[in-house]
């Protein structure tokens, strides 16, 4: 993990929150303590509702090229969820990835993360990938280390050019992390999950918001951290 995502949780927060306004009852400092508890409820009410979940997200999105490039290969970032049945869905990491080889637009299909790459090559294998056309990077913890990994392989196979597989809120810190390493990356961001929110009524409070409030904010933090570390 990049960092502890509970802490930059909204429901943690108002929580934490709450809890505050509580001490601050027992200590007697009943105008604080009603303030407190006014902003922890507003905070997870804004926070759950699309209007505040698609601003923190269009921030964060880097839109696709009209056409995908051919490149020397395809770099499939784990932490996704892994397709059960269907791997030809692209929806997902997997399935995008998968699409962009069988269209012949890179001859080299890498995969990157110590949690999933073993379980992705498997099941590219399965759907028709041959063994010499994968490359496994399965020591990553982190989108630096999924970079900094891939790109000695890359180097190592003669590869300098990408198609970069991973979400789109992820795809601004990921590109970046890529190209420090010295690669030429082009951006394939999988469908955006949360489209729906698109349609939502803007205010009224939504599960779905409050979790992809609270991807945004850690994906800011992340952001932030990776610039403070020069990592991209």
């Amino acid at each position: 993990m990049d960092i502890a995502p509970r802490l930059l949780h909204p429901a943690l927060q108002a929580l934490l929150l709450g809890g505050f306004s509580m001490l601050l009852v027992l200590l007697r400092k009943q105008v604080p303590a009603l303030v407190t508890a006014l902003v922890a409820v507003a905070w997870i009410w804004f926070a759950s509702t699309p209007a505040v979940a698609l601003v923190l997200r269009d921030a964060l999105v880097t839109p696709a090229p009209g056409a995908t490039p051919r490149a020397d290969a395809i770099v499939v970032l784990g932490g996704d969820k892994l397709p059960v049945n269907d791997w030809s869905r692209t929806t997902t990491r997997a399935g995008k990835g998968l699409a962009l080889w069988r269209a012949g637009l890179a001859p080299v299909l890498l995969v990157s993360g110590s949690d999933q790459a073993r379980a992705l090559a498997q099941g590219f294998e399965v759907s028709g990938v041959p063994t010499r056309d994968l490359r496994i990077e399965d020591m990553s913890t982190n989108t630096h280390e999924n970079a900094r990994n891939s790109a000695l392989l890359l180097r190592a196979n003669g590869s300098s050019d990408i198609l970069l597989v991973t979400s789109p809120i992820h795809m601004r810190r990921a590109a970046g992390a890529f190209r420090r390493e010295g690669l030429a990356v082009s951006v394939v961001p999988t469908a955006d999950a949360y489209a729906p929110l698109e349609r939502a009524s803007s205010w009224l409070p939504r599960r779905d918001a409050l979790t992809l409030t609270a991807r945004c904010l850690r994906e800011y933090a992340a952001l932030w951290i990776y610039r403070e570390r020069g990592w991209i």
